[in-house]
């Protein structure tokens, strides 16, 4: 587990600090300065010190979501699943839709499923729902991982858009808000081709320890956060756009890749 950052009220709150965790999908700094914003609200407004947490890896942010170890928590959408049927409550998930984007160089002439045969494309880490679905999607379209194309391996998503933009991968694997969320100099070099795949975002999750009072109140607040001044920069900034209810029919679509990365687990 690795603490990013903490809120000053921290010394000065009578109550535990709250911990907020974000799936590690870009680099820490790079999510420590995303987040702050969030992070300082919900301080100022839950009245209660919050600290910010991500962690080294996938697997890493994963062990310690589905351990109990956090108390909200900002996950991708299968994990935030498993999480909730342990310890977790959901609350809400971004407004953007998760979509998957094949990133590419400005000038490539990459641009539909079947031109990434005998490519490389760099992606994270083999549990991120991004490539579940992207790798499905490539092989819907006839396309085998190791047989038709390869799969160069990244930290994050940050990082395989990085190899594309730098021509150590012929594309990188993100999403669009992952894309947009990285230096406008960066995002000049690049081009997103779409998968056509949308899903719910990012979920938002509280553990039950806090009772039902509190977890209340954390939704309530990132609710109003959107219409506040910092609200309104984090979520043009991010990409987000605002926050929605996470509905039964996207956790019915999200459920077959629940049980696709289960079945990965258990065969590794």
């Amino acid at each position: 587990m690795l603490v990013a950052s903490s809120s000053a009220l921290a010394q000065q709150k009578g109550s535990p600090p709250l911990r907020l965790a974000v799936h590690p999908y870009a680099s820490t700094l790079a999510l420590i300065n995303t987040y702050r914003p969030l992070q300082q609200y919900l301080g100022t407004v839950l009245g209660r010190p919050v600290e910010f947490y991500t962690a080294p890896s996938f697997e890493g942010f994963v062990d310690t979501l589905l351990a109990g170890g956090y108390d909200i928590a900002i996950s991708p959408p299968h994990f935030a699943v498993m999480a909730s049927e342990k310890y977790y409550v959901p609350l809400l998930h971004y407004q953007t839709q998760l979509e998957p984007v094949l990133v590419v160089r400005a000038g490539s002439k990459l641009d539909k499923p079947e031109d990434f045969r005998g490519k490389r494309i760099a992606m994270a880490d083999r549990s991120a729902f991004i490539r579940l679905v992207t790798v499905k999607w490539l092989s819907d379209h006839g396309l085998e991982a190791g047989r038709d194309y390869f799969i160069d391996e990244r930290p994050n998503h940050g990082a395989s858009i990085s190899a594309a933009a730098m021509g150590e991968a012929d594309a990188g694997l993100a999403t669009f808000t992952a894309l947009r969320q990285l230096p406008v100099d960066v995002q000049q070099q690049v081009r997103a081709i779409g998968t056509g795949q949308r899903f719910a975002h990012l979920f938002t999750i509280a553990h039950r320890r806090l009772g039902e009072t509190d977890i209340a109140r954390i939704k309530q607040a990132l609710l109003a956060f959107p219409d506040t001044a910092e609200g309104r920069q984090f979520m043009e900034k991010s990409a987000f756009k605002g926050y929605e209810e996470i509905s039964t029919e996207e956790l019915r679509a999200v459920k077959p890749y629940v049980d696709l990365y289960r079945r990965l687990e258990v065969g590794h």
